[in-house]
């Protein structure tokens, strides 16, 4: 074991409340320092180093933890997440782990011995790539598993498996038209719909689900806030940026933050311009009219950058790519945005003092948005300090793209586990000759760009060792290898998904590493991170977590 950077007692005043002790601490610090012991006292790690060094702190009222030489990393800081929409997912039929068909209706079957007949049945987490059948699924595989329950449920992305119910109560038949910036998938021989609903199509049965009036849909987002984060912190997750929030979803989490039922931080990323784009003078509107700018809150409830969202995804086949997908030959997508004047939004931004993430998943839409981010910084200069800009996604980056980012210091929020997830579709999608390049981590790192890990959950798995596995392997859930170049080290990859998350936020000074004056945030692994054999990092779980100094989750 090294030693720590920092004297152990540089902070301790008086005797700690809490003391792991006997452990293999991952600090996270400047030198990856691994220590044996952390005193805690108040929500502050007091000090760090070997047993005997923190064994002074002690005293009458100080919780002892013995480790037995498990492993504690800071808490994982998942900084993209959409916390409310999983906990709407929590609440109905969840797929990540369904393998097949069968499992897939297993659970619908299960949640719909629990409802009233009529009642809907709501639910996601699955890509075809996962089932045995290896094929999309139709309304035909859920129909004799749900004759009296509509069922609507959302695939990683961009589009929804929905039943024949649930089509019949929409009124969605073979000559119902495509919504505008949607998709009816229908039968090539009888042009009946298949059940599949992509982008807005998805609305159509959506919009038919009861949620009840302003005050019993704010109380429902409160549950799935509750819901998702307390599944989260079992997971070693203290802290999670939420994408996208609407003004409705920032009061429930304001609602909770008064009330104490927040058992981990949370960021969140205003929405500016969503799917497919809104009305312009609101937009300009909003920011002119908003009065506070990234970095607003507090340790609990924060405000971090815009939103925006240029494109779709590579499984969905909506990423806008500089070469056309396998078997298309335009490489045209619709946007979500004005690409036009995309830097006349960052500018307005940039002038109130609001940071910027932009969706971008294709190689030509992360090259329009570093051009209008070139743009908006020649225009005028950044009038409220610094700025964290951000490309979220970022597929593969072009040396264009690259520079940009160097220059400007343009953050990158990736999201390894894509490639366990749905790494196996991506051959279907786009030359396998291409997928060495996809999310280049080590790319990334050595062009000086910080990046920051995350689930990007309900897209993926918020499981947060699903993405640590992907980015030390770089494999799929089939074993689809992308190449040894872009690999990362398994302190890199903690890195990434604690500290750098924290950068992300502005908050590294204050959490992200386990050191003397930060955030007692962290947790006790059930392995040794390090050592496990790779596969076995998929299979590592939690026994404890600690958010401010507080026990909120023990297996025991």
């Amino acid at each position: 074991m090294t030693s720590p950077r920092q004297s152990p007692l540089s902070n301790a005043t008086g005797p700690a409340d809490l003391i792991l002790k006997s452990g293999k601490v991952l600090t996270v610090d400047a030198g990856d320092s691994v220590v044996q012991a952390i005193a805690i006292k108040g929500d502050r790690v007091a000090a760090t180093g070997t047993d005997a060094e923190v064994g002074p702190l002690i005293g009458p009222g100080t919780e002892v933890v013995d480790l037995r030489g498990r492993t504690v990393i800071p808490g994982i800081v998942d900084s993209h997440n959409h916390v409310s929409t999983a906990g709407a997912m929590m609440a109905g039929v969840m797929l990540f782990d369904a393998r097949s068909f069968d499992d897939m209706r297993a659970k619908v079957v299960a949640l719909a011995a629990t409802k009233a007949p009529g009642s809907w049945i709501e639910g996601g987490g699955w890509i075809e790539s996962q089932f045995a059948e290896d094929r999309m699924p139709t309304r035909w595989d859920l129909d004799p598993v749900s004759p009296d329950h509509p069922v609507v449920l959302d695939r990683l992305f961009g589009m929804s498996l929905v039943n024949s119910r649930a089509l019949e109560l929409a009124g969605i038949t073979a000559r119902t038209p495509d919504p505008p910036h949607g998709q009816i998938d229908r039968d090539p021989a009888t042009g009946e719909p298949t059940g599949i609903l992509r982008w807005r199509a998805s609305s159509l049965v959506k919009n038919l689900v009861p949620r009840g009036d302003r005050g019993s849909a704010l109380r429902r987002l409160e549950d799935c806030i509750r819901r998702a984060t307390a599944e989260y912190v079992r997971w070693g997750i203290t802290s999670v940026v939420d994408p996208g929030v609407s003004p409705f979803l920032a009061r429930a989490y304001q609602n909770l933050r008064e009330r104490g039922e927040l058992p981990l931080r949370v960021n969140m990323m205003p929405q500016w311009y969503g799917l497919f784009g809104a009305d312009e003078a609101e937009i300009e509107g909003r920011i002119d009219h908003l009065g506070i700018y990234t970095g607003f809150g507090d340790e609990w409830l924060r405000v971090g950058a815009l939103k925006m969202a240029m494109d779709g995804g590579l499984g969905s086949r909506t990423a806008l790519l500089n070469k056309p997908f396998l078997g298309d030959t335009d490489t045209w997508k619709p946007l979500r945005l004005d690409h036009t004047k995309l830097a006349d939004y960052i500018t307005v931004a940039q002038e109130a003092g609001w940071s910027v993430g932009i969706h971008c998943c294709g190689d030509r839409a992360q090259d329009m948005a570093c051009a209008a981010f070139d743009e908006a910084q020649r225009r005028a200069p950044r009038p409220r300090g610094e700025l964290r800009h951000q490309i979220i996604h970022g597929y593969f980056p072009t040396p264009y793209s690259l520079e940009v980012m160097r220059r400007l210091g343009i953050m990158v929020s990736v999201q390894p586990s894509f490639m366990y997830v749905e790494g196996d579709l991506y051959p279907r999608m786009v030359e396998v000759n291409r997928l060495p390049g996809f999310k280049p981590i080590r790319t990334y790192l050595e062009n000086g760009i910080v990046v920051a890990a995350n689930s990007d959950m309900t897209s993926a798995y918020f499981n947060p060792f699903e993405g640590l596995y992907a980015a030390v392997a770089r494999k799929s859930r089939r074993g689809l290898s992308f190449g040894e170049r872009e690999k990362v080290g398994r302190l890199e990859a903690l890195r990434l998904f604690t500290l750098n998350g924290a950068f992300y936020t502005f908050e590294e000074k204050l959490k992200g590493s386990i050191e003397p004056g930060k955030l007692a945030d962290l947790a006790v692994l059930s392995g040794d991170f390090l050592a496990v054999p790779e596969e076995e990092i998929l299979r590592l779980t939690v026994d404890l977590t600690v958010v401010a100094g507080k026990v909120v989750w023990s297996r025991a």
